[in-house]
């Protein structure tokens, strides 16, 4: 974008009637602007007459122009909501609730004609992709798919779905009328609108009149931790595999009923950049995919170039970005039959700001998005035969690809871990994935699978190339691609699965997971209660018996005790409840062991004896009382926000635990012996200061556990919290060669590291890995860090392997670094301890693996290392802190 074509750009929306705007250096002189003069600059190949006048636009509803202030979500949905009311064209549906309670809306815009067979269509739509169903017929209409902000502090893209609506509800002309006819619009308006309100309020609390267009200036740096992430500081746009957020599983449904031919999702990048779309390099496919879904992209490039060429902004293609795996919004459609595009705006995080290519206009950024989001409407419509017989055949190659693929089924499930075995059910069926119940026994590398217990999923199926991202090893690429390079999930959870060369015998596909059967088993005059730490869902009957004041032990030691289900075996960890010793009677014991189990989903066994029939008896010293930690996470400027989220949502979500939130800054003020254990993410903490260093070794040496991971964990070793790298590993350094500077590109992305899995041995003894069933592990290697081994030989609780194997990609000379090193370890440090870990252990909230690791750091953190604090604090009365 030029000077020249930036100020025009500006003086056109922002006049009419209206004193003109004035750039001077800095500074933008904005005024309010008459609707028609909007729409003339949004939609410049819109004639007079081409809009219903019963139709409210965007300004004339919200009362002010698009593009002067930035829309909040509720006024977003009430706009949408109003155009459902005046137009037979759309329709609004609330999909759900973001974590902030706000509305998740899926909103439908086709023809009056084709909302009166809505149904029809979206059934005979999805029937088309099945390779066993009716082919589409000739007047089948094309979905097109526009999702925008994921990301909330990309916020253009939010005032473009207004303009779209608006273009789509009240347009006349006959171009409108024909996609109309021809193609159904599924809009998600909003897909983070936490993130996406946390921006708007920010640039709304801190916009100038007039606009001041420096970079420095506080409208233009958003406070911590900005609005990217949704309330947990999750990254939506890499949730779509895992989904582990509600907004994830709210849109993946809505994604479901329709998969649509073309999807598009709406992102922005730096101010000083252009306009990006489609197609990625050729190096960022996935070789899973068939070569014609890159070919879509090509095509449907053309109509994006042209509505940005009669714009005169300027874009680029083919340099960035990935189709690689299917995290993303712009890739997993491309694994299912259809066309993901990322679309990428220069940002500019206000109403205007000063780059290199000239003052960038916040209406300038709506304007490309507006105008790429109706080409890709017009690609689709012109398009649509080729898109709807691309669906078919992709789901038809599917089938063909699984036949032919090594594994003709995947076996998982765990007698052991019920609570992942239906983790994982789940996460089948919410993308579709066809799963049976196992009906004989298989025996496979060593790792046996019962019915009742364990599943099985065919590779022949339409979903297969989903099946082999969550199963199966991410196929190789020869560098880093721009996002993660292993996205296995079943590596990432630590599930006990394996890959088959026949499919065993299995019961009729299932279609609702099963409904989790908790709570207490066994007699009513019980000794005690014992509950395997295996579950995955064992921890949050412990936090829920903590909290009511129960006092629970861990047997650190495994122990087989008879019990309803005969002699049950459980392992270390194993959570122990005496009826003797507790503040409720026993009948009120039983009630409240029953109540936490069955909202967990988890079998708390009744015992009428201590004796064990083998193992340590319920009395041993091996059995040692948990306390309930006082946990504080530190959270705010520095601090990498999706790593500290993850473990707040772990806390939060999965456990139901309390945990305060400090800000850096506080530290050095708080009374830090409130806290048994803090927590600090990757990030940068050289601002605080040496007191505050020396308060947290005090603290420390009193008693306190640390936790830390990643960068935070080199900061630890460097303010003498951790052992400090040798010397000789300091003077290790990369070899500097002359290359030629065209290559840097491709050479940096081969030294970049975007996250792998790497594999590990567990010493599954100590207490940090109580409950993981095998010593084989996969970590996530995501930063260049490396704990030093301590002294202690019992305390390098996780190591990578000599040769470890990569999932993913690895650059050569963080491979030849990590080959051997500690990834989780415990140090005493005076009655206390630090733990580090390598990288964030409960990696974007699906590296369930390890996050049992970080668990067990909170709630056993006074048991991890001998010498450490013995005894059990308890506030009067057994309170609750």
């Amino acid at each position: 974008m030029s000077v020249q074509h930036a100020r025009s750009s500006l003086r056109r929306i922002l006049t009419g009637g209206a004193a003109a705007a004035v750039l001077l250096g800095r500074v933008a002189l904005t005024a309010p602007a008459p609707a028609l003069a909007q729409s003339g600059y949004f939609f410049p190949q819109a004639a007079a007459g081409d809009f219903d006048p019963a139709i409210p636009t965007p300004e004339a509803f919200l009362g002010y122009p698009i593009g002067t202030h930035y829309t909040r979500h509720d006024r977003i949905v009430d706009y949408l909501r109003e155009l459902a009311r005046l137009s037979d064209r759309v329709t609004v549906e609330e999909i759900g609730r973001s974590y902030e309670e706000r509305p998740l809306l899926s909103v439908v815009i086709t023809s009056g004609a084709n909302q009166g067979r809505i149904d029809q269509i979206q059934r005979a739509h999805i029937a088309a992709g099945d390779p066993g169903g009716p082919a589409a017929g000739a007047d089948a209409p094309v979905v097109v798919g526009l999702f925008y902000s994921v990301h909330g502090n990309e916020t253009s893209s939010g005032e473009a779905a207004l303009l779209t609506a608006y273009y789509l509800a009240a347009g006349r002309s006959p171009e409108v009328l024909d996609w109309l006819d021809k193609a159904v619009v599924v809009i998600d308006p909003a897909q983070n609108p936490d993130g996406r309100d946390r921006a708007a309020n920010w640039h709304n609390a801190w916009k100038n009149q007039p606009a001041v267009s420096d970079p420095q200036d506080k409208e233009h740096v958003e406070a911590w931790p900005a609005g990217r992430t949704n309330h947990y500081f999750t990254d939506l746009n890499r949730d779509w595999l895992a989904v582990t957020q509600k907004e994830t599983r709210a849109k993946l449904e809505a994604f479901h009923r329709w998969r649509p031919n073309i999807q598009i999702d709406f992102h922005e990048m730096g101010a000083g950049s252009t306009y990006y779309f489609e197609p990625s390099p050729a190096s960022m496919e996935s070789p899973l995919l068939p070569r014609a879904s890159y070919e879509w992209n090509v095509t449907l490039a053309k109509y994006h170039a042209q509505a940005l060429d009669s714009l005169g902004s300027l874009y680029y293609t083919r340099e960035v970005f990935d189709n690689f795996s299917p995290v993303y919004g712009s890739t997993y459609p491309d694994f299912h039959g259809g066309v993901g595009v990322t679309v990428e705006q220069a940002s500019s995080r206000g109403l205007v700001q000063d780059t290199a290519n000239g003052p960038l206009t916040f209406p300038f950024t709506i304007r490309n998005q507006t105008n790429v989001g109706l080409a890709t409407i017009r690609g689709a419509v012109a398009e649509r035969a080729g898109l709807l017989a691309f669906q078919r055949d992709f789901f038809r190659s599917a089938v063909e690809q699984g036949r032919r693929h090594s594994s003709q089924a995947f076996v998982f499930g765990d007698a052991t871990d019920p609570g992942l075995t239906r983790q994982t059910l789940d996460l089948l069926l919410a993308h579709h994935i066809q799963v049976h119940p196992l009906t004989e026994r298989v025996t496979q590398n060593g790792r046996a699978y019962e019915p009742g217990s364990a599943y099985v999923v065919p590779s022949a199926q339409p979903q297969f190339r989903l099946v082999h991202s969550i199963f199966d090893r991410t196929p190789p690429t020869k560098g880093s691609v721009y996002g993660s390079t292993s996205y296995s999930v079943a590596l990432a959870y630590g599930l006990k699965s394996d890959g088959l060369r026949r499919v065993p015998a299995h019961g009729s596909a299932v279609t609702e997971a099963p409904v989790a059967t908790g709570g207490v088993s066994g007699p009513q005059d019980a000794y005690a209660y014992v509950i395997d730490w295996r579950d995955l869902n064992a921890p949050r009957v412990l936090t829920a018996l903590l909290r009511q004041d129960v006092r629970v032990r861990s047997a650190f030691e495994p122990l087989t005790a008879r019990t309803a289900a005969g002699d049950s075996a459980f392992g270390r960890g194993s959570l122990v409840i005496t009826t003797a010793g507790q503040q409720l009677d026993a009948a009120a014991l039983r009630s409240a062991v029953d109540g936490a189990a069955r909202e967990a989903g988890v079998v708390a066994y009744a015992v009428s004896t201590g004796q064990s029939v083998a193992g340590v008896d319920l009395g041993s010293d091996n059995v040692k009382v948990v306390r309930a930690p006082r946990i504080a996470l530190v959270v705010g400027e520095g601090v990498n926000a999706t790593e500290i989220g993850a473990t707040w949502f772990a806390l939060s979500e999965r456990l139901n635990y309390p945990a305060t939130r400090l800000d850096p800054s506080q530290l050095g003020r708080v009374a830090l012996g409130d806290y048994d254990s803090i927590v600090l993410s990757g990030g940068r903490y050289d601002h605080l200061g040496q007191p505050t260093v020396d308060a947290l070794k005090a603290w420390v040496r009193a008693g306190g556990s640390l936790v830390v991971f990643g960068s935070a964990a080199r900061w630890a070793a460097d303010n003498g919290l951790a052992p400090k790298a040798s010397s000789e590993e300091e003077k290790r350094k990369t070899e500097i060669e002359r290359r030629d500077y065209a290559d840097r590109g491709a050479v940096q992305g081969e030294q970049r590291t975007a996250g792998n899995a790497l594999s590990a041995d567990a010493d599954i003894s100590h207490p940090l890995a109580f409950g993981l069933s095998r010593r084989d592990l996969f970590v996530n290697k995501e930063t260049d860090v490396v704990l030093t081994p301590v002294a202690d030989p019992f305390a390098n609780v996780v190591r990578i392997d000599e040769r470890p194997e990569v999932n993913g990609y690895l650059p050569e000379a963080l491979r030849a670094r990590s080959a051997g090193s500690v990834w989780a370890q415990v140090n005493p440090v005076g009655a206390g301890t630090v733990v580090l870990f390598a990288d964030d252990p409960a990696h974007r909230k699906y590296w369930l693996g390890t996050e049992r690791l970080l668990i067990n750091a909170l709630f056993l953190s006074n048991h991890l290392a001998p010498g450490g604090v013995a005894k059990l604090r308890e506030p009067a009365g057994l309170g609750f802190p």
